[in-house]
């Protein structure tokens, strides 16, 4: 993939549009080259250099095509500096602070002073603490040498305590966050450390002081502080506490961006968490309402939008296929293939995984078995992934499930041996998956149908008595739901 294609193709139209209009501002003749090239660029749907240089075969700047790329690589790096300069408020709080530094360099001591004030209003308004610091540090040193104020404690003890409290809320966010990553980390041993070891190690990263009681401190912080302790409560398993701490992660982050309009936060990662959290605890009730929220949601940028589209593809289908609505579940996946496949949109490998193993589930339940193939194919075929290993696991059973329904019963040894192999490998090869791979393969050599449902019921019986963790089993609710449908047990 080429940088400048990436970096053409991830600008929103508001950022494509400022491009113009900065690129006319710089030297006339090259201007015109480097915006030829930018919308040359700019209508490839895949980077095609020799493309490029056909078609600008007689313009001299391809003499020096490598150079020309990089040169436009940095206009519209610049660029979008300066748009951010105009549009973002972090960008904006930080213009101000070299402002003050050239002020103070030049002994504008009044003008300043009054520019001190206003950026750490802004600073502590949008939680800006190391750029209060920073212009702090300026104050203080414009107040010691007699250029602003009364030096009295009377003005210098407010400067005192602001210091201080800028350090202090800083401090607890960092700690916080130190916390989160250390579990962050924890959470990728399951299945690889034994359960006790993880309770143990993640108990003692939240037993700090710091993660006993609710910081009231700044809106990142508590979002920081609900969002540990949801990670930690997914690590033990205790579902209901981690969807607990994921509500109130939403609630903050939209007071937050109610009460900061202008830093341009969003929503979506607490909705999917929150989302992800229902699933697990198995709390439906608030679930579609989020469910439209993502949907509803006004992307500011291309990137955003591409998260917000695998947000609610991802929790749609989940949802979906928890309440066996394979209709609404079947147009989620047309989302999917109209966004993402027939665009050629790339990202993130995990969801995609996800997806694409749910959406091929979907086509199972519906009988479309060519399609349910073809939407797992990269999933079974393409080269070995190391994130989403559960999902990858379960297609392996999900295909057993498609071809027992299509009757190849010489091919189902095959697929339990591949299964049982990859299983193995990824370390998900428990009781619960032991179980359905070698009843499901019994099964499918039973020649009686009678005798195929009364062990189907068996089999589903069984596995509902065993515990199944959402995280660290590869048999799920849907490969119960297909068991329950092939026992004909009711609702």
């Amino acid at each position: 993939m080429n940088k400048l294609h990436s970096l053409i193709h991830s600008l929103s139209p508001s950022e494509k549009r400022y491009f113009k209009l900065y690129a006319q501002r710089q030297v006339q003749k090259k201007s015109t080259n480097y915006f030829k090239l930018f919308e040359a660029i700019n209508e490839q749907d895949k980077y095609d250099e020799d493309d490029l240089l056909k078609k600008f075969r007689k313009e001299t700047f391809v003499k020096q095509f490598g150079v020309t790329k990089n040169y436009l690589f940095q206009i519209i790096l610049n660029a979008m500096r300066e748009y951010n300069e105009e549009n973002f408020i972090e960008w904006k709080i930080r213009n101000y602070y070299s402002q003050i530094k050239i002020l103070a360099s030049k002994g504008l001591d009044a003008e300043a002073e009054k520019l001190i004030q206003k950026t750490k209003a802004l600073a502590w308004q949008y939680e800006y603490y190391y750029v209060i610091m920073d212009v702090l540090h300026i104050e203080k040193y414009l107040f010691g040498n007699f250029r602003i104020y009364e030096q009295s404690l009377k003005d210098f003890d407010p400067i005192a305590a602001e210091d201080i409290k800028a350090v202090d809320v800083s401090y607890t966010h960092t700690l916080l966050g130190h916390i989160w990553h250390y579990l962050t980390i924890l959470e990728m041993e399951i299945g690889i450390l034994p359960p006790e070891t993880i309770r143990k190690k993640a108990d003692a990263y939240v037993s700090a002081k710091i993660m006993q009681e609710e910081p009231h401190t700044s809106y990142n912080s508590k979002f920081r502080f609900h969002a540990t302790w949801s990670l930690y409560y997914n690590l033990i398993n205790d579902q209901q506490k981690n969807y607990t701490h994921c509500k109130a992660c939403i609630l903050i982050r939209e007071e937050q961006i109610e009460k900061q309009p202008l830093q341009n936060l969003d929503p979506l990662a607490s909705y999917y968490n929150f989302l992800v959290a229902c699933e697990k605890a198995n709390r439906w009730d608030e679930f579609s309402y989020y469910l439209q929220k993502i949907w509803d949601f006004e992307a500011p940028t291309i990137e955003v939008n591409i998260r917000r589209m695998h947000n609610y593809c991802w929790c749609g289908l989940m949802y979906y296929l928890h309440q066996k609505n394979y209709t609404a579940a079947a147009e989620i996946v047309t989302i999917y293939q109209q966004f993402f496949l027939e665009k050629n949109i790339r990202f993130r490998k995990d969801f995609k995984i996800y997806i694409e193993a749910c959406a091929g589930l979907v086509h199972l339940f519906r009988k479309e078995y060519k399609q349910a193939l073809h939407m797992w194919n990269d999933i079974l075929h393409g080269p070995s992934v190391e994130v989403e290993l559960r999902t990858q696991g379960a297609v392996r059973l999900y295909l057993m499930m498609l071809h027992y329904e299509e009757g190849n019963t010489e091919i189902m040894d095959y697929l339990a041996a591949q299964a049982k192999k990859y299983l193995q490998q990824i370390a998900i090869w428990h009781e619960p998956e032991k179980y359905f791979v070698k009843s499901l393969n019994e099964i499918a050599h039973q020649p009686d149908k009678g005798t195929r449902k009364s062990k189907m019921q068996t089999l589903y019986q069984q596995l509902s008595e065993m515990p199944i963790h959402i995280a660290g089993n590869a048999v799920n609710p849907f490969i119960l739901n297909w068991i329950k449908a092939q026992a004909r047990l009711p609702d």
